[in-house]
């Protein structure tokens, strides 16, 4: 799940292009890593995560964002079809 080019996770740099923003840090044994995403309508959404391996981080971290992504198109979806 790495990319040759620069040694970042495949699902970090599609967190970046999404729009969200990752820090990592390591505290004792395991990394913590928060993403931060700002929407269009003002809206902000923070994700947390640990784990022992950068990879699984990432995964960790990719998962939850893709949770609001998805819940935030049902509700749009739901909305619409409402109106």
């Amino acid at each position: 799940m790495t990319s040759s080019q620069n040694g970042k996770s495949t699902l970090l740099l599609w967190l970046n292009l999404l729009g969200w923003q990752v820090e990592v840090k390591r505290v004792g044994n395991k990394l913590v890593g928060v993403a931060r995403h700002c929407a269009a309508d003002g809206s902000s959404f923070r994700v947390a995560g640990s784990a022992s391996t950068h990879d699984d981080l990432t995964f960790c971290l990719f998962e939850a964002a893709m949770k609001i992504v998805e819940s935030r198109r049902a509700r749009l979806e739901r909305s619409l079809l409402a109106a």
